[in-house]
């Protein structure tokens, strides 16, 4: 009986991101021209890679209120994955374009809806003098969800805050505690922003989930991109641990990271249990790919006493061809994620 619940937990949670990646899809073919017309190929390649990811975290967030995103919100969702792409291109030059700006200011002092922060228009001004992170910015503010603007502003201050103070990203720390730390905070409040962009107003319970739900999706998110960071010089907890070989450390701080969301996913009114219990599926779906990712790792490092840095074929997980899934759902049965 268990292992049939966890089935058909399994298939509603793949069932769901299905729909969720589909519908995003004919959205971009129907309505991408429009919204990212403006950039080149390459810009807008970016921003459907980002989109994807976006949607993802819109399809847990989706299943625990209740119904699926709707057509504004997708809108709104191309619009932030737009910005984090193109706030990324600029990511090399953050430190020295952040020097030249005024100092932070309070979010409470310029918390009001339609208005960019001083600092933050300031930045994209300088880094983009093409307009294109102004534009987006103000695309965003202006279709923003009643009573979620100083709450939307409060984290777009502090993800801005991580982006652009990316000395603990390109200078190898002492120890790794800022590292966690740092990529934690980043990836909630870049969470949260997402879910901000949705109705209704998130409750204490659903913002802490979002929160922990993003902090797990950076930390696979730095296991994934392992190889590209190492290229860039990016420091991360997951490149600290694996250059040294921490597999143990490596494994535990990620666990830790799922227990934490699935708790907090766990724990609600028994009116939203089948909510809660479908968005922790959609979760477990990424948290399987990692431990698959996790495992790839150890065994090339098994095989040839450390990991080929060198060899980007190697290294890469490429979950767009058939023969890598079909791999990790072998991995998945292999290790009994259905009976757990």
């Amino acid at each position: 009986m268990k292992v049939l619940l966890r089935c058909r937990m399994w298939f509603c949670a793949l069932w769901l991101l299905a729909w969720h990646q589909w519908r995003a899809q004919v959205y971009i073919h129907r309505r991408g021209a429009v919204l990212w017309g403006g950039l080149d190929a390459s810009q807008q390649r970016r921003c459907r890679h980002y989109f994807r990811g976006a949607v993802f975290l819109g399809a847990v967030f989706a299943a625990y209120r209740g119904w699926a995103l709707e057509a504004q919100e997708m809108r709104r969702y191309a619009h932030l994955a737009a910005l984090a792409a193109l706030f990324d291109d600029c990511a090399e030059r953050c430190a020295e374009i952040r020097g030249t700006l005024a100092p932070l200011e309070a979010p409470a002092e310029h918390a009001q809806l339609g208005r960019i922060p001083r600092p933050l228009l300031s930045f994209a001004q300088k880094a983009d003098p093409s307009g294109d992170l102004v534009f987006f910015l103000k695309k965003i503010q202006d279709g923003l969800v009643e009573g979620t603007a100083a709450s939307f502003e409060e984290a777009l201050l502090r993800v801005f805050e991580m982006e652009t103070g990316a000395a603990w990203r390109l200078n190898a720390p002492a120890s790794v505690g800022g590292l966690v730390e740092a990529a934690a905070q980043k990836g909630a409040w870049s969470a949260l922003l997402f879910r901000l962009l949705l109705e209704p107003v998130p409750s204490a319970a659903e913002r802490r989930a979002a929160l922990l739900l993003g902090a797990m999706v950076q930390a696979s998110d730095d296991l994934f991109d392992l190889w590209h960071d190492a290229r860039q010089g990016w420091w991360t907890p997951a490149r600290w641990w694996a250059s040294d070989r921490q597999w143990v450390a490596l494994v535990q701080h990620f666990e830790q990271r799922w227990q934490l969301l699935a708790c907090a996913l766990e724990d609600g009114p028994p009116e939203t249990a089948n909510r809660r219990l479908a968005a922790k599926a959609l979760a477990e779906l990424l948290a399987v790919l990692t431990r698959f990712c996790l495992q790839h790792y150890q065994q090339l490092a098994e095989k040839h006493g450390t990991l080929p840095w060198h060899d980007r074929r190697a290294m890469v997980l490429d979950m767009a061809r058939w023969s890598t899934r079909w791999r990790a759902v072998v991995f998945a049965f292999k290790n009994g994620f259905l009976s757990e």
